[in-house]
């Protein structure tokens, strides 16, 4: 059997944001029949800076393996790998290696997803690259855990448009069952948009080591 990119499932999707984009937006054409375990078609939303101090100070490891700047104490935690992140695109892939959650230009910047981190059925991890550590995926179960903590849940309706900072911003998706009518269907129309006049300027891929 195929295995289809979990996108195209009804499967719930853990906090994550775009790789590209400044901003994420998304019109809800139409909704499922139910999402649970959130109520209807709800979008659940957390900002990372909300979540920035109980990371520091309640999980003081993950934040130093997820912090750019926790580099000179990596070997403490005995890490061993990178971060080593997968484009998931058709053709030959590529691989980044770069921190999840860092500072630049005075800015906190987180910037994940655990498809890219850890394979999935449609896109496995290459052989040739890192696998997470133990240490590493407690760091992605402590971003998980506090998200839930400080969600946002917003009950979508059919001509909703939302925006949302891809730079600073984590969101996920509830599972869900659609009906048999088409406006019964989730069926969303999402963008990823850049900011041309208040854009955050971030480090580009070429200040981080590729793989091929």
């Amino acid at each position: 059997m195929r295995a289809f990119h979990h996108r195209h499932s009804t499967s719930p999707i853990t906090f994550h944001n775009e790789k590209p984009g400044d901003v994420v937006s998304w019109l809800t054409r139409s909704t499922a029949v139910s999402t649970l375990p959130l109520p209807n078609n709800a979008a659940s939303t957390t900002d990372e800076v909300v979540g920035y101090s109980e990371l520091r100070r309640e999980w003081a490891q993950a934040f130093y393996l997820l912090n750019l700047h926790g580099s000179g104490t990596l070997s403490r935690y005995q890490t061993g790998a990178l971060w080593c992140h997968s484009s998931l695109t058709l053709g030959s892939p590529r691989f980044h290696c770069r921190p999840i959650l860092f500072f630049h230009e005075g800015r906190l910047i987180i910037n994940f997803g655990r498809a890219a981190l850890l394979g999935s059925a449609s896109h496995p991890r290459p052989a040739n690259l890192p696998q997470l550590t133990s240490l590493q995926l407690e760091a992605l179960d402590a971003i998980e855990a506090i998200a839930k903590a400080t969600q946002l849940e917003i009950e979508t309706q059919a001509g909703d448009i939302h925006l949302i900072n891809n730079l600073a911003i984590l969101h996920r998706r509830q599972g869900f069952v659609d009906g048999s009518s088409s406006i019964e269907k989730r069926h969303l129309v999402r963008m990823r948009l850049q900011e041309t006049d208040k854009n955050w300027d971030v480090m580009s891929d070429g200040d981080f080591p590729l793989w091929n």
